[in-house]
């Protein structure tokens, strides 16, 4: 656009613009840079916090359940070497389930091909294969949020998926059972970071992605359908809520698109479900009734917020605040609708307690804790952005003079900034918290030498459970039970079902824990 007198450019008629445009330029590569550097160092930060625990896993070894679902492969693999036989028997084993125990088929797979049926030496991958495919779907989930959603060209994606991580791992509920227990963690953590990429796929199709989405959910609709019933339950009602939100739209496209793939899911899930061997583990288990159910996941999702809605998620609001803000200045999104937005999420949140309410009675082991800790995590940082959104918005309005807009906002941006620095700071000097954290603990683990002297005298129980000619095991106590790598160990019994399920997977008539004197 020029000026019409003298009917040149702007930059020409006014040098100033090109001063302050070159002004602006500087400005947003500042941003751009320190964008940058903040991802890099919070990557590096959360590479320094699991490096102990990825150190752990030369001391982490099978345990419990990891028997009994790896009998036949280790079989097969033994007696074959062969991947194929491999995938047949643990197919066999879950058929055999099915029909015995539970409907879960795709994690019941899964389970079948813990590491140590192919060398215990491989056991030791556990804690890198879960914190990767953690750290890949919340990574993935983020940035099409970011991306796709939020149009943000930044890298502030990868800052936030960091610091979601980081309390991801230290304040797991039970991290052993989260990164080092293979047979607890590929059920949980595995299905929950597979739900991440599912929700991503689901976001990219609805924003006009292309039809290859639809094959990537096809078969994470497959896998999630038979997987743990709290990620399949929190999986039906974000369904729901896309497929009104589409319909809304009128994009009508998106949701026949869309409704096959929930039917899909929902078929799937429900051959899960139907499973005879459900209803003979559910007559071994009392759980409440539906009603009853429905009621106590509402209220133990208001426990949930009250226990972890601590200093340290406070902490947390408070680094990304100007994060946040800076999204909302960017974006037109009006944010509508607050109270019903907040309302769903935390029905969404609650309703991951529903099945174990229903089945077991109870919130469930702490395996199914960790899990939906780290839903909360997402879920209310988007509670929390979605009423900044509609708080900033409601203020723009008021204020009519736009200068003195932009000064409220920077002053705004600058007390939120300082006070995070500050109350960071004191709260990190002043709690004692931090001595619980997982990266301490697996670093007291390690310097105690406890992991080192674990794995000796397991290596030593290999030996002999590798011995052909012994048949009848008699094992002492371990004198040492570390955190994090330590799950559970056998009993005096021989007929007790971990004794028999670790006698079966190295060919042993029995095998006792010899009581302590």
């Amino acid at each position: 656009m020029g000026c019409r007198k003298h009917n040149c450019p702007l930059p020409i008629l006014h040098p100033y613009a090109k001063i302050e445009n070159m002004k602006i330029m500087d400005i947003g590569k500042i941003i751009r840079e320190k964008d940058k550097l903040a991802a890099v160092l919070l990557t590096v930060f959360f590479a320094l916090q699991i490096i102990p625990l990825l150190y752990l896993g030369r001391f982490n070894h099978p345990t419990s359940d990891d028997f009994k679902y790896g009998t036949y492969s280790h079989t097969a693999w033994q007696e074959t070497g062969s991947l194929a036989a491999v995938l047949e028997a643990a197919a066999k084993g879950v058929a055999e389930d099915y029909q015995t125990w539970q409907g879960s088929y795709s994690a019941l797979f899964l389970m079948r091909l813990e590491p140590s049926v192919f060398g215990e030496k491989y056991y030791g991958l556990v804690p890198f294969i879960m914190l990767g495919l953690l750290s890949i779907g919340t990574l993935y989930f983020l940035r099409t949020m970011f991306k796709v959603v939020l149009k943000s060209d930044s890298l502030h994606y990868i800052s936030i998926s960091m610091l979601i991580l980081s309390f991801c791992v230290q304040f797991s509920p039970v991290a052993s059972e989260q990164f080092f227990w293979y047979n607890s963690s590929v059920y949980y953590n595995a299905f929950h970071a597979l739900l991440l990429c599912y929700l991503g796929w689901l976001v990219r199709f609805g924003y006009g992605g292309g039809k290859r989405y639809i094959v990537y959910m096809a078969f994470g609709g497959f896998c999630l359908g038979g997987g743990n019933y709290v990620t399949a339950l929190l999986l039906v009602m974000i369904h729901a809520a896309a497929l009104a939100l589409l319909w809304y739209l009128k994009r009508r496209k998106e949701f026949w698109a869309i409704l096959f793939l929930w039917l899909e899911f929902l078929a799937c899930f429900a051959v899960s479900a139907a499973a005879p061997g459900n209803a003979i583990r559910g007559a071994e288990i009392a759980g409440y009734g539906a009603v009853s159910s429905i009621v106590r996941s509402l209220v133990q999702g208001v426990r949930y917020y009250m226990a972890w809605l601590d200093k340290w998620w406070l902490i947390a609001a408070l680094i990304m605040l100007p994060v946040m803000l800076g999204l909302i200045r960017e974006t037109s999104f009006q944010f509508p609708l607050p109270g019903f937005v907040l309302l769903y999420l935390y029905g969404a949140f609650s309703a991951m307690s529903c099945p174990t309410f229903y089945a077991l009675g109870s919130t469930g082991p702490g395996r199914i804790i960790n899990i939906i800790y780290d839903s909360f995590l997402l879920i209310s940082f988007a509670q929390l952005f979605y009423l900044l959104g509609y708080i900033c918005r409601r203020w723009e309005e008021a204020v009519a003079d736009g200068r003195r807009q932009k000064e409220r906002l920077g002053i705004l941006f600058a007390g939120l900034y300082n006070g995070a620095v500050i109350i960071l700071a004191s709260m990190l000097l002043l709690s004692g918290a931090i001595l619980d954290m997982t990266t301490v603990t697996a670093c007291k683990v390690w310097i105690k030498g406890e992991g080192k002297q674990y794995h000796k005298e397991y290596m030593e129980r290999l030996a002999v459970l590798e011995d052909e000619s012994v048949a009848d095991v008699v094992f002492a106590p371990y004198t040492v039970e570390p955190d994090l790598v330590f799950i559970a160990d056998g009993t005096e019994d021989p007929e007790f079902v971990n004794n028999r399920e670790w006698a079966d997977f190295y060919g042993k008539n029995s095998l006792v824990i010899r009581a302590e004197e």
